[in-house]
């Protein structure tokens, strides 16, 4: 396994591995916001920055966060519902901010 350090040689540009292509976003995307703790949003922005050039890596940070929320949606929809995907939400129904007892 490659540990990643700060003191890696200089790499040539004829060196390093053309980046995976980035998704065009859509007209449909939307923003999310959420509140995230420093220590999780550095970790991740450290994993997307040193694995950008890699074959499975992720070339921008919105590609990254999309999958591992893609990911964790079927994981749940897995373990609550059968693996089918959830109903819509009705309308006024979706709580914001953070759990009670956080």
């Amino acid at each position: 396994m490659r540990r990643w350090t700060v003191a890696e040689p200089e790499k040539r540009s004829d060196d390093i591995p053309a980046p995976t292509q980035a998704r065009v976003p859509r007209a449909s995307d939307r923003k999310m916001n959420a509140y995230v703790e420093p220590d999780v949003q550095d970790a991740i922005k450290r994993a997307q920055f040193w694995t950008q050039t890699q074959p499975n890596g992720y070339r921008t940070f919105s590609d990254l966060v999309e999958d591992v929320l893609r990911v964790k949606a079927q994981e749940l929809a897995d373990e609550y519902n059968d693996g089918e995907p959830f109903p819509p939400i009705p309308d006024g129904k979706l709580r914001q901010g953070r759990p009670i007892g956080r």
